[in-house]
This record gives structure tokens, C-alpha cells and sequence, in this order.
């Protein structure tokens, strides 16, 4: 199965995902859908993160399994980080922190939907 375009091939703007097809049987649903970032990684940069999470993300370990230097995984890491426009916590301001600390407390309280904690979290990021 090929993988999705994150970029149109002849404007290079954003594709969206608009139907969804069950192949058992033949049921299609058209609109508009969130894909996760992850769904617009390259082969290699899949594998880099499957390796990387099997390692429960110790950069020593997969440095000793693949032979790739620390430093080349780090940069690797920060690459695949970039390309689904994810800041590196340590990254974020104090008060990204504590605002995003705030939303997943009320989430894990049950306070507000996943729906909305990641519309709060999407409007923190656009200020």
C-alpha cells in the first residue's frame, strides 16, 4: 500500500485526507480527517523511530545496535522532531510548560475530551 503524500506534487501545499474506504465491505466515508504526523515520515525515518522506541528512547543502546554515533542520532532524532513540527520540551518556554502541564492534568482528570485538549494545545501553539 503507498504511503500518503504530506504535500501536493505540483503546488507542494498541505494534502488532506478526505474518504475512507473499509475493504471488507466496500463502505466509503468522505470528509475531512486528522492524520498523525507520524503518517508522513519516510520509510527510513519510520524505522529510525520504531529502532528508537524499541530502545525505550536510550540513544546509547540504539548507538551500540546500529553503530551510528550519539551525536548522529541526536541530530537524526531532531531531524524526524522537525519534520512533524514537534519542539523538544526542553525546548518550550516556562510557560508553554506550565500551560501544557495545565491541559494534560484536566485530561487525565477526565475534565476535558482528547478533542479538546489538543484544540487547547493547538491554539497555545499558534500564539
Amino acid at each position: 500500500m503507498p504511503k500518503m503524500l504530506p504535500r501536493c506534487p505540483v503546488c507542494g501545499k498541505p494534502m488532506k485526507v478526505t474518504q475512507l474506504k473499509c475493504e471488507e465491505d466496500s463502505i466509503t466515508v468522505s470528509g475531512y480527517f486528522e492524520v498523525p504526523e507520524f503518517c508522513f515520515l519516510d520509510e527510513e525515518d519510520t524505522r529510525f523511530i520504531v529502532m528508537f522506541l524499541r530502545t525505550k528512547g536510550n540513544l546509547k543502546e540504539l548507538e551500540r545496535l546500529t553503530g551510528i554515533g550519539y551525536f548522529a542520532l541526536r541530530g537524526r532524532l531532531d531531524k524526524v522532531l522537525e519534520k512533524m513540527g514537534l519542539t523538544p520540551i526542553e525546548e518550550l518556554t516556562d510557560d508553554e510548560q506550565v500551560d501544557q502541564e495545565e491541559v494534560f492534568k484536566l485530561l487525565k482528570e477526565k475534565k476535558i475530551t482528547v478533542e479538546e485538549a489538543i484544540s487547547l494545545l493547538k491554539k497555545k501553539g499558534e500564539k
